[in-house]
């Protein structure tokens, strides 16, 4: 005859529950006890974008800031491929032990899961935030021969007659920022996409294109050449370093597009390991000569706390799903 469980004896289903819950416990202990002496080995870096670009420069500064306030090796490895995501997934599924970190744009994180139906990683629950690295503006530029000067200018101009626009990158923030910016002073406009600035700036300089949207470092030396007339940076404001260039808020109130870059870890990385590399990281970039070296290229140190990192990854994501939805962006 069939008996059930003796009284006081854990059933099947409590001894699983029990063999789960003490492992469980065991692995946290584990990354606790890990946590305490982190680093004691190199670290890796993952860029999800090619060597020399924005993302990469910016990798290697925060590299190099950590390795010198860790004491061990940062070593940069570039993943790129499909928007960031492909480097981005493989940092989602390293062991949250902090020995692999992602120097992220806002495109994996806050952009990409409007775009890739399967990207392979959820930007806001598969990652630890630890702090936002620097900024880094777009800038709007015509071609001199629209004979304009201002947003303003260009926005009457663009309702007179339509014009063609180019951007670097689709999906990317370029590309937003375009966008963001037909969307807002209500005009339609040609949209032709680039890979790059060098593939746009040929056609933007020969005037096939009326006006282009590009990061202000790729950008800014042909505005001061005169090749090119610059209309609006895309931050909340002025950049200090080009102080004369309007920013398109000023006509357009509540615009702003700003690159991003951060450093993020895998979710379930140590608390102690997230605050450190947060300490290291806000510390270095605090520094004067990493300040300047930052302002060469366009970007503004930030170093903000994890937790205010978190919350604009999360304001972005709602931002752009509504921008992308509203503007019916389709990847090719």
């Amino acid at each position: 005859m069939a008996t059930g469980p003796r009284i006081g004896a854990p059933s099947m289903v409590t001894r699983r529950g029990w063999l789960a819950g003490a492992g469980a416990a065991l692995a946290l202990g584990a990354r606790r006890a890990a946590a305490a002496g982190w680093p004691d080995r190199p670290i890796r870096m993952i860029c999800p974008f090619p060597a020399g670009g924005t993302s990469d420069i910016l990798a290697r500064i925060a590299a190099e800031i950590l390795a010198e306030g860790l004491g061990q090796p940062v070593v940069v490895d570039n993943r790129s491929g499909a928007g960031g995501n492909i480097g981005a997934a493989q940092a989602a599924r390293a062991e949250p032990d902090g020995y692999t970190l992602l120097l992220s744009s806002p495109g994996p994180l806050s952009i990409n899961a409007h775009l890739y139906k399967e990207p392979g990683f959820d930007g806001l629950r598969d990652f630890a935030p630890v702090t936002q690295v620097a900024e880094v503006p777009n800038l709007l530029a015509a071609h001199p021969g629209l004979g304009v000067r201002t947003a303003a200018e260009l926005i009457a101009l663009a309702k007179r007659r339509r014009l063609a626009y180019g951007e670097t990158s689709i999906g990317g923030t370029t590309h937003l920022a375009a966008e963001l910016f037909r969307l807002q002073a209500g005009i339609e406009a040609d949209h032709v996409s680039y890979r790059g600035s060098a593939a746009l700036m040929p056609d933007l300089l020969a005037g096939r294109l009326g006006y282009g949207f590009d990061n202000l470092p790729s950008i800014l030396p042909h505005v001061r050449s005169g090749l090119l007339t610059g209309i609006g940076v895309t931050g909340a404001a002025r950049w200090s370093g080009a102080p004369d260039i309007p920013a398109i808020a000023e006509t357009l109130p509540g615009y702003e597009v700003t690159a991003w870059f951060g450093v993020v870890a895998p979710r379930a990385t140590p608390e102690a390991i997230i605050r450190r590399a947060h300490a290291v990281l806000a510390a270095g970039l605090s520094r004067p000569a990493v300040a300047r070296r930052l302002a060469e290229l366009g970007a503004t140190p930030i170093g903000d706390a994890p937790e205010a990192y978190a919350a604009r990854i999360a304001a972005e994501h709602a931002k752009w799903g509504g921008v992308i939805r509203q503007a019916g962006i389709r990847l090719p």
